[in-house]
């Protein structure tokens, strides 16, 4: 009998937020940060916690791998080394600007992994095996599209049981403030 997978899941929170012109994991939604919010909604669909990028409060910080500046593969190469270090079989990655994540979420992706969430590829599950995988495209290729990693591996893309809030601009949290007031 197969044990269950082991799942990290990891908020990915290094990038330089410029479209929405300030730190938007500082940014509060109900008094909270953002990056706390995404924090939350894996907690319950993961057997441990990390932030990519930065340190943050009572979670582990990933740092980017090779290197900073690689934008969002760069924290998933990050992710999936710890996670081979650390015995965890899959990982789980969302953006500090997804606040409102599935319960389901992580179930879902999983069950396919490698995935990517069909309209947001930041959220995805990666097989921790694919850390030597990564770490060997960015080094032979200058192609650092989340999409374009995931067609390499064959992620399948999956729909969320509901739309997922991204929060890229500060008119997109206005809106979810006053869509759900």
């Amino acid at each position: 009998m197969n044990s269950p997978a082991r799942i990290l899941g990891v908020v990915l929170a290094g990038g330089r937020s410029s479209r929405f012109g300030s730190d938007k994991a500082l940014a509060e939604l109900e008094g909270r940060a953002l990056l706390d919010h995404a924090l939350d909604g894996l907690r319950p669909q993961c057997q441990a916690l990390a932030v990519g990028g930065r340190a943050w409060p009572g979670v582990p910080r990933i740092a980017d791998r090779p290197g900073p500046g690689l934008g969002p593969l760069g924290g998933v190469c990050g992710a999936l080394r710890y996670a081979v270090d650390q015995g965890f079989d899959l990982v789980v990655t969302v953006g500090c600007d997804t606040p409102r994540l599935p319960a389901d979420l992580v179930a879902g992706l999983a069950a396919v992994a490698p995935a990517i969430e069909a309209e947001s590829p930041l959220i995805g599950c990666w097989p921790a095996s694919l850390s030597g995988q990564l770490d060997a495209w960015l080094a032979a290729t200058a192609d650092r599209s989340l999409r374009g990693w995931a067609q390499r591996v064959g992620a399948r893309a999956v729909q969320a049981s509901h739309p997922i809030p991204n929060i890229n601009r500060p008119g997109d949290l206005d809106a979810l403030i006053h869509a759900e007031s």
